[in-house]
């Protein structure tokens, strides 16, 4: 299995630096929906339903924790019927694959401000 990256997968290590915390998996996907719709970066996802759910993500979310880029954390759920939620963390070697930044700038820059965008909005979180 090759652990070489992708621009995709730089983008999506990138959002989750740039969070700065672990992300649930539903919250995950709303993220990047949200980057490929309203900014208009180009990750190539599709996605189905409300929230947004995308299997093609699912697959690339899980391929990057195999390469150990990403972790998949457990945080006891809210409720009976969901008794673990999974989150994604970026791991040391996801940070050191997107220390260069080898990906477009204003990619670079749509998923800061997105970031900044859901962090003021205390009702997301």
């Amino acid at each position: 299995m090759s652990s070489r990256l992708e621009a995709v997968d730089k983008k999506l290590l990138f959002l989750l630096y740039a969070y700065g915390k672990a992300l649930s998996k539903r919250k995950l996907h709303q993220l990047v929906y949200d980057l490929q719709e309203r900014y208009r970066v180009n990750l190539g996802f599709r996605f189905a339903g409300q929230p947004p759910f995308s299997q093609d993500l699912e697959a690339k979310l899980e391929s990057l924790v195999e390469k150990g880029f990403l972790k998949k954390v457990y945080i006891v759920g809210s409720r009976f019927t969901v008794l673990y939620k999974p989150y994604y963390a970026i791991t040391e070697k996801g940070l050191k694959a997107i220390e260069k930044r080898d990906f477009s700038k204003s990619d670079q820059e749509a998923i800061e401000r997105l970031v900044q965008e859901y962090k003021a909005a205390k009702e997301y979180w």
